[in-house]
């Protein structure tokens, strides 16, 4: 079967890819970014935040058998929008390949996407659910719950959050969860591939076990080794100060909409959404049993939120550098320094205010995250070109009882470290 995965670098599509490869599919693979080395499909880039028309699809859709749409994210950013991504682009496809004679469409939503929604989150996906529901042709909706995986961008949150030394629950804890495993996400796709009796359903994909949210934290707390679970209730007011601060942090999937999703859980008691598809949903508790974490798992884990931390002190360190020399240092001290390298009058001048402002500029980036690498390497020459200037004007600081100049030392490694982490990052 020929068929189209969108959205196949992420965490359900990539398990998709896997899936139907090794089912021998002959798959047509649309993402925003290159899929990792070594996918032996065909690929296509393709920005889902801009192709909102048939034609941009036309192409792609001709001679495909099956459409499976797995394009989301949990996060806005001024570019990647839900509105864009989850509602204008997946319409656009579906309308194409109903133009095409594509013979049926499996679109990857969520549960929640009902009557009751009002998170953004849930009214994108719906508005692109009830569009293919229209459309004159075999369709099937799942909506999988919380899923949990080893590459799940919420699996992964939750896991950093679990190994904190005081764990943070949102409300009560009390809200019910009914998380799924990839492994039965990706049953079900080949399920409603295969099987007519799903066709024009939406269909609820949950897990055979509910759990509170203070019972789901607390089972991935152990899985990782904890032998104590300390926990710190946030009411969900002061929690949504919190997620307007998480942007500092990097891309993590707690925000305004997160809340009102935690809000809005929804459990269905019952219901047999992989038992019409003939699977036996797994629960959370056998897939812990199944999987236990590795180290590597568990240092991933207590990382996760070191790492943006590090950028954060990095950033601090390099603005308040720039503050000192503009505002706290005595401006004739500073001259003195540079004149001793022959930075007299107007280039001591200029050296005193450029090095300010450049580390200003530094510290600027870090914190909006912009081109980390490169701003890192800009930093380590700063530092080793003040650490030289220094030696040379000053040499007496090497053995300065507060480490003015041996401090840069680590102070290196800590940014090759930063540097070394966004990499790993930019390739996940």
């Amino acid at each position: 079967m020929r068929i189209l995965i969108t959205g196949a670098t992420g965490f359900i599509g990539h398990a998709l890819v896997e899936t139907l490869g090794c089912e021998g599919h002959d798959l047509i693979l649309v993402s925003r970014s290159r899929p990792q080395a070594g996918v032996k499909h065909e690929w296509r880039c393709m920005d889902f935040a801009s192709v909102h028309s048939a034609n941009d699809w036309r192409e792609l859709v001709k001679d495909i058998d099956l459409v499976i749409n797995a394009v989301g994210i949990f996060s806005q950013t001024s570019r990647q929008r839900f509105v864009d991504l989850h509602d204008k682009a997946p319409r656009a496809l579906f309308k194409a390949a109903h133009k095409a004679g594509v013979k049926r469409i499996i679109q990857i939503s969520a549960l929640g996407t009902d009557e009751r929604a009002t998170s953004a989150y849930h009214l994108s996906k719906k508005c692109a659910d009830d569009a293919l529901a229209r459309l004159d042709m075999e369709w099937v909706i799942l909506r999988p719950s919380l899923i949990i995986g080893k590459e799940g961008v919420s699996w992964r949150f939750f896991q950093a959050l679990a190994a904190l030394p005081f764990v943070p629950v949102i409300g009560d804890g009390q809200q019910v969860l009914q998380p799924v495993t990839i492994e039965d996400v990706s049953k079900a796709v080949l399920a409603a591939m295969k099987r007519d009796e799903p066709i024009g359903q939406r269909i609820n994909l949950v897990g055979a076990e509910q759990v509170t949210l203070s019972q789901y934290l607390q089972k991935l707390s152990i899985w990782l080794g904890s032998k104590e679970f300390r926990t710190v209730f946030i009411a969900y007011g002061p929690a949504g100060l919190l997620a307007a601060m998480i942007p500092l942090l990097g891309h993590f999937p707690l925000n305004g909409d997160a809340l009102t999703m935690l809000k809005e859980t929804r459990t269905f008691e019952g219901d047999d959404g992989l038992k019409k598809l003939g699977l036996t949903p797994a629960g959370l508790s056998p897939y812990l049993a199944q999987n236990p974490s590795t180290r590597a798992q568990r240092n991933e884990a207590k990382q996760v939120f070191l790492r943006p931390l590090l950028r954060i002190a990095l950033a601090f360190m390099w603005i308040m550098a720039a503050v000192a020399s503009l505002l706290l240092t005595p401006h004739a001290q500073s001259l003195a320094l540079l004149e001793k390298l022959g930075l007299q009058g107007g280039a001591g001048l200029l050296a005193l205010y450029g090095a300010a402002f450049l580390d200003l500029a530094l510290g600027i980036a870090l914190l909006a995250r912009f081109h980390i690498r490169q701003v890192a390497v800009v930093q380590i020459i700063l530092i080793a070109g003040y650490t030289l200037a220094l030696t040379i004007v000053t040499p007496f600081m090497w053995s300065d009882p507060f480490g003015v100049l041996v401090k840069n030392i680590p102070l290196i490694i800590a940014t090759m470290l930063m540097m070394s982490w966004q990499e790993e990052q930019e390739h996940v």
